[in-house]
């Protein structure tokens, strides 16, 4: 992702489960949308964490530059992989797709 601001516009911190749930707005004049990949990455350096974040969501709004983020980050990927559903760790890369058996 290119030069782009990064808000934060609300954090909720769920000790239940033991993760920090995240709202951050993105403005992307340059580009469109960014990949999960650069989320993640730029995301790391602005939280300073070594923790797994997941993607849950991004909204680009309409005839807009700017999306909506939602964010969860774990202390580890065994919590993680507990609380995610399948599909989301399928597309934040965090498990493969299994081959499907011919029968």
């Amino acid at each position: 992702m290119s030069a782009g601001s990064i808000k934060l516009v609300h954090e909720r911190v769920n000790r239940v489960i033991g993760r920090r749930e995240l709202l951050f707005t993105i403005t992307h004049e340059t580009t469109g949308t960014p990949s999960k990949k650069d989320i993640v990455s730029q995301l790391q350096s602005v939280l300073g964490t070594q923790g797994v974040i997941i993607v849950r969501k991004v909204s680009t709004r309409y005839g807009q530059r700017v999306s909506d983020v939602l964010v969860h980050v774990y202390d580890n990927e065994i919590v993680a992989k507990a609380f995610e559903p399948k599909y989301i760790l399928k597309r934040n890369g965090l498990i493969q797709e299994e081959a499907k058996k011919e029968g």
